[in-house]
């Protein structure tokens, strides 16, 4: 019998004029730290630690527009606090009582554990930074030269890796074997005036996640962004 997991899921849209470009995604993370002071908005402790947990609240461009996507406490604390914004700024945009779309889902979460073929497939909408700084140094130096199967056994368990941290993080302990075959290409992304490896493409899974979270490096701040669809 296939196991479920429900979560409670939000998207918040900013219907405003502009069409903004993904770099602004950071610029409505700061809009939001800023205004509003409960640690999920922006993951830093009152003592100035980092909360290191997956974020509840992510800040994405999706269409051009301001998005924002929380999840379980994040919901509540969007839903209490969103119409306070009468303004907002974007670093030198500024957009007075802008008019919002929120809409608030809940997802059942499971793994196809006896699916013959891999049945989700997920596009990455935005670059995912799958790398950190450890296992970046051991794909530059072994993996980006090694074979096609190697390279994409490495991907693939960083994939995993990034929907265990997810599902750790909404206490939803995955006991099924995930599988992943990533179809990803090399880029080059710019972050925090650095320029880091990226990649763009999809991948195909057995396990059902949400539309619009992020996995990899930086989730909160759009990079990673996930949309799926039922292939098989």
């Amino acid at each position: 019998m296939k196991k479920i997991t429900e979560i409670k899921k939000g998207k918040l849209t900013f219907k405003i004029k502009d069409n903004l470009t993904l770099d602004y995604g950071h610029k409505l993370r700061g809009f939001f730290a800023n205004k509003f002071e409960n640690v999920l908005f922006h993951n830093y402790e009152d003592n100035k630690n980092y909360r290191y947990g997956y974020p509840l609240i992510q800040y994405k461009i999706l269409r051009g527009k301001p998005t924002v996507i929380s999840l379980n406490e994040g919901v509540s604390l969007i839903t209490k606090n969103f119409l306070e914004i009468n303004k907002l700024t974007l670093a030198e945009k500024e957009y007075k009582k802008p008019t919002f779309d929120l809409q608030v889902y809940q997802e059942h979460l499971f793994v196809e554990d006896q699916a013959e073929l891999l049945p989700y497939k997920y596009d990455f909408l935005t670059p995912w930074m799958g790398l950190n700084q450890d296992n970046h140094e051991k794909y530059k130096a072994e993996i980006s030269t090694s074979s096609e199967q190697e390279q994409l056994d490495f991907l693939s368990s960083i994939i995993i890796g990034n929907i265990l941290s997810f599902a750790k993080e909404i206490d939803w302990w995955i006991e099924e074997k995930i599988k992943v075959i990533p179809v990803l290409k090399e880029i080059n992304v710019h972050f925090k005036n650095n320029k880091m490896t990226g990649f763009k493409g999809f991948f195909f899974t057995n396990i059902f996640l949400p539309d619009y979270i992020g996995l990899g490096q930086s989730p909160a701040r759009g990079f990673g962004t996930i949309k799926g669809e039922k292939v098989h």
